[in-house]
C-alpha cells in the first residue's frame, strides 16, 4: 500500500451511547445497560481489537456523559485528539430494543442544528496527510448541518489519495426529507470507493421497491448485505455471492458496523489492488467479524481480538 500503509484510519461522525433495553423483573420499570455506541464508533472500537489504528474525529458535550463516553473510548485505546468538547452540544443516545429473534429497535436523541459541524481550521489537512483510509457512516454524513463538512472531508481524502469507504445506514423514519438526503448521498458516492450498504438501504437511497431495481441505479463495485442470507459484492454486471454463518444471534446491534471494520480490515492488509481480487475472501471475514458481535449484546462486547476471528473462521468452514 505504500507509504501511508500502516497510519490512521479515520472514522467521522457521530458517537453516543446505546442503552439496552433489559428484561424488566418488575412491570412497572424498565432498566438498560450503557454501551459505547454511533456507528463509526462502533467500526473503530473493533477496528483497534482486531489491530489497526483507527481514530475517532467527531464532536461530544461536556456532561457527565460525554465524560464517561470518553473514558470507555479512552480504554479501547483509540486517539481522541479529534473528538471535540462543546458545553452547547447535548451527548448522543439511542435507545435499543431487542426482539425474541435478536433484531433491534431504537428511539434516538441525537445532537442536532449547527453544533454538530466542525468550524473551519478545526480539523487540520494533516490529519488527513498521514491517513490511509476515511470512513463515514450513518444519517449524520447527510444531516442538515453536517454534510458539507463530510463533503469536503472526501474531497479532501480523495486529493490526499485515501482511500474512502462510506455505509450511508439509511433509516427511513428518521429522514424528513428523503430526496435531498436522495441528493446528497449522491454527491457523496462521487468520492467513494468502499460502498457498503444493506438491502433496506440499497432501496432506501435509490427509491426503489426491489433489490435488482436498485442495483441498476447504484455505483459498481458496491457490497451488498442481507442480514441471514449472506452478502454479495456487485461489479455493475454480476454478483458474487458469499452465504452467512449459521449462528445463535443475541442481538444485531453494530452488525453492519463489524461487517464494514471486517472490509477495512482486509484491505488495510492487502492493499487496494488485492483486495478487489480478493473479494470472496473478504466477504467471509467481514461476516466473521459480524457473526461474532452478533453473538454478544451490544455493537462490540462479544470480540475481543483477531485470534477470535481467527479461531471462528478455523471452526466454521
Amino acid at each position: 500500500m505504500g507509504k501511508k500503509e500502516n497510519l490512521d484510519i479515520i472514522c467521522c461522525g457521530n458517537i453516543a451511547f446505546d442503552f439496552i433495553l433489559d428484561k424488566a423483573k418488575k412491570s412497572d420499570e424498565m432498566t438498560f445497560r450503557a454501551r459505547a455506541g454511533g456507528s463509526v464508533l462502533n467500526t473503530a472500537i473493533l477496528l483497534r481489537r482486531i489491530g489497526l489504528s483507527p481514530m475517532i474525529l467527531s464532536k461530544t458535550g461536556t456532561d457527565f456523559l460525554s465524560s464517561y463516553l470518553l473514558n470507555l473510548i479512552k480504554k479501547e485505546k483509540l486517539k481522541t485528539s479529534y473528538i471535540l468538547r462543546d458545553k452547547n452540544q447535548k451527548t448522543g443516545l439511542a435507545l435499543a430494543k431487542i426482539d425474541k429473534k435478536g433484531n433491534s429497535s431504537y428511539v434516538f436523541y441525537k445532537p442536532e442544528g449547527k453544533l454538530i459541524a466542525f468550524k473551519k481550521n478545526q480539523v487540520p489537512i494533516e490529519l488527513f496527510k498521514r491517513a490511509s483510509v476515511f470512513h463515514t457512516a450513518s444519517t449524520y454524513s447527510y444531516s442538515d448541518f453536517a454534510f458539507d463538512n463530510i463533503l469536503d472531508f472526501m474531497v479532501l481524502a480523495k486529493k490526499e489519495n485515501l482511500f474512502v469507504s462510506y455505509d450511508p445506514n439509511w433509516r427511513e423514519y428518521r429522514i424528513k426529507n428523503k430526496e435531498k438526503a436522495r441528493g446528497r448521498i449522491r454527491k457523496l458516492l462521487r468520492y467513494v470507493d468502499l460502498l457498503k450498504l444493506s438491502e433496506t438501504d440499497a432501496l432506501g437511497i435509490t427509491g426503489k421497491k426491489v433489490l435488482s431495481s436498485a442495483l441498476k441505479n447504484l455505483p459498481p463495485n458496491i457490497i451488498i448485505t442481507l442480514a441471514e442470507k449472506g452478502s454479495f459484492f456487485w461489479n455493475g454486471k454480476k454478483k458474487l455471492f458469499s452465504p452467512s454463518f449459521k449462528i445463535k444471534t443475541i442481538d444485531t446491534i453494530g452488525a453492519g458496523d463489524a461487517f464494514t471494520a471486517g472490509l477495512l480490515y482486509r484491505y488495510s492488509c492487502l492493499g487496494k489492488e488485492c483486495f478487489w481480487r480478493e473479494m470472496k475472501l473478504n466477504l467471509r471475514f467481514a461476516s466473521a467479524v459480524s457473526s461474532l458481535v452478533s453473538q454478544g449484546k451490544g455493537g462490540t462486547g462479544a470480540l475481543k481480538n483477531l485470534p477470535q476471528v481467527t479461531r471462528f473462521l478455523k471452526t466454521n468452514p
